[in-house]
């Protein structure tokens, strides 16, 4: 047996030698040949190559889903004999074909010709050999997160409408649930009853749950991509509980933002399908929902729902958006209350996090005084019903005055670069108060002067974000904010960078099933952050939902002599039993 699927000890080296596996059946028995992981030779490769390959040749995921035009091809894999095998051969007596047309993947010009010419295909074949990794007797589950992790590449790139409508074995709902069986795999194996809060997941059962949080591969890419990722988190950590009545708080799963700006549903259906699954949610009505936990991961905020102010009042929103939404012309007072919500960080891929770092210079080394990367058109001025100072106007006379330099439409590796060689990155409102480009200064070290005066900073609570953050008025950025910089010394500057280094990584989001390159040992991302496990985004949101703890141990229960609730209970029982006959 392998010493990659028997569980006996973890490999070495992700370059680890071929192995083979013998899988036996009632039916059959089949020598199985299982590739080695392929992480060390093409990193991130798989991913841009998938971009590239649907941007390309995108007629083929629309005309030839089925990759019928590869049949009796002289290059690459058959993929349509391979979609008639798994349609034919039930798992696992399918994995004789998909062991050797994993070895094939292996080589990195093979899969950068498949994921272009068969998206789907690979999408299948990846699918099925992580479900083994998975369900196998001894299951190894390293190896499944870093498989995973590739499949999520290839199919973050597809619309889950798109896989549905295939004649691929492998839709949405299938991922979905491979996912969830990973993840439940990864979380610990006995509930700690004293550990706080103790969260209860709704799970997929629940029809419009199921329907919200679908596409999980597709919604957890980009800035918004953490109303995946913190689901995915909640679902292996050790702060989730499966006893409702042991739950200080209910986390509702919803990719509300990816479900409108991905095509799912237009504004009118998602309201209604809120409202329907709150009528779903067995837990909601008994403290008002007052412990229940809702995402909200864009500038629109809470405004997907529009009827939240109604229906979920006093429910507690995760949101990176403290204030107005230029785009929702009449708003008046913002979704977020202090007293109630999280302001928590927008979503950082870890490719990113290392780009930024890698790009990131001394102090001495940056010759840009100050840069601001984004757009300076007049839809990111003040919000329509409060008016105000436009921020990014004062930015492009600055511009125009060569006192800043102002760039947009740059590539990663450019923006990156340019963040890193300049000492100030400007962070100013637009259509949204806050702004993915204030957690991407962080890692490229340049100082955020941030320029939104209704923003509430991520994790201000227990953050000193007055040590490394500088905050500027918008009414008065112009010369005197310059003068005001140019006058900070060199060592204070340091000081800066230096403090930002300690703080930041409280806003990563470290995932579970994505980007799992290599093992912990050898990630480079714990380089940046070697206490991450316990300094992170998910473990920020859980230190501030403990005070905010408001189970109310008197509204929804009932209590005197005698056992009162046993009583109560044989009641309504009773009473239930009569209506029913």
């Amino acid at each position: 047996m392998c010493c990659l699927l028997s569980g006996s000890s973890p490999p070495r080296s992700l370059a680890e030698s071929l192995c083979t596996v013998v899988a036996s059946s009632r039916h059959h028995e089949s020598h199985l040949f299982f590739p080695r992981p392929i992480y060390s030779g093409i990193k991130f490769r798989v991913h841009f190559v998938l971009i590239g390959g649907l941007l390309q040749p995108s007629r083929r995921i629309w005309n030839d889903p089925n990759c019928e035009r590869t049949a009796n091809t002289s290059e690459g894999i058959d993929w349509d004999v391979v979609r008639f095998q798994l349609l034919q051969i039930p798992f696992p007596e399918s994995m004789a074909a998909i062991g050797p047309l994993m070895t094939r993947l292996e080589n990195p010009h093979e899969l950068d010709f498949g994921a272009t010419h068969c998206v789907f295909g690979v999408v299948a074949v990846y699918f099925f050999f992580v479900k083994y990794l998975i369900e196998s007797t001894k299951p190894h589950l390293t190896l499944a997160r870093q498989y995973y992790s590739q499949l999520d590449a290839f199919s973050s790139g597809i619309h889950p409408h798109l896989l549905d409508r295939s004649d691929w074995l492998v839709k949405d709902a299938r991922l979905s649930a491979l996912r969830r069986a990973l993840l439940g795999r990864l979380r610990p194996g006995k509930e700690d009853p004293g550990r706080r809060p103790a969260i209860y997941v709704y799970e997929h059962d629940i029809e419009m749950v199921r329907e919200l949080s679908q596409g999980g591969s597709f919604c957890g890419k980009g800035q918004w991509g953490m109303e995946v990722h913190i689901h995915e988190w909640l679902l292996a950590s050790p702060y989730l509980t499966k006893d409702p009545e042991m739950a200080d708080f209910f986390f509702v799963p919803a990719y509300s933002i990816c479900m409108f700006e991905g095509g799912f549903f237009p504004i009118p259906a998602l309201d209604d399908m809120y409202k329907k699954m709150l009528d779903q949610l067995p837990y909601f009505r008994r403290n008002r929902g007052r412990d229940h936990i809702f995402t909200f991961g864009s500038g629109l905020s809470a405004n997907v729902f529009p009827s939240w102010r109604q229906e979920i009042p006093e429910s507690i929103q995760l949101s990176p958006e403290t204030w107005l939404f230029n785009d929702v012309l009449d708003m008046k007072e913002p979704c977020f209350n202090t007293w109630r919500d999280i302001a928590i960080p927008g979503y950082l891929h870890k490719h990113e996090i290392l780009s930024l770092y890698q790009r990131s210079r001394p102090l001495a080394e940056r010759k840009r005084f100050a840069v601001f990367l984004g757009r300076i058109d007049s839809s990111r001025g003040p919000h329509p019903s409060q008016g105000g100072p436009d921020v990014r106007a004062a930015i492009r006379r600055l511009k125009e005055e060569g006192k800043i330099y102002v760039a947009q439409n740059l590539s990663f590796p450019e923006m990156h670069a340019a963040m890193g060689t300049a000492k100030f990155c400007f962070v100013p409102k637009g259509k949204s108060a806050w702004s993915l480009r204030f957690f991407e200064a962080l890692f490229a070290n340049c100082i955020p002067v941030v320029l939104s005066d209704f923003w509430e900073l991520p994790f201000e609570a227990f953050m000193d974000l007055p040590s490394f953050v500088i905050k500027w008025p918008m009414a008065l950025v112009g010369d005197a904010l310059m003068d005001y910089l140019e006058s900070l010394p060199e060592e204070v500057l340091e000081e800066y960078m230096m403090r930002a280094r300690e703080w930041r990584c409280w806003y990563v989001y470290p995932s579970l099933l994505h980007e799992v390159q290599v093992e912990k040992s050898r990630d480079e991302l714990y380089t940046i952050c070697p206490e991450l496990d316990r300094e992170n985004a998910y473990e920020g949101i859980m230190r501030l939902l403990e005070p905010r703890m408001r189970r109310s141990w008197t509204m929804s229960r009932y209590f005197g002599p005698k056992d009162v609730e046993k009583v109560v209970e044989k009641i309504r029982s009773e009473s239930q039993q009569k209506e029913s006959t």
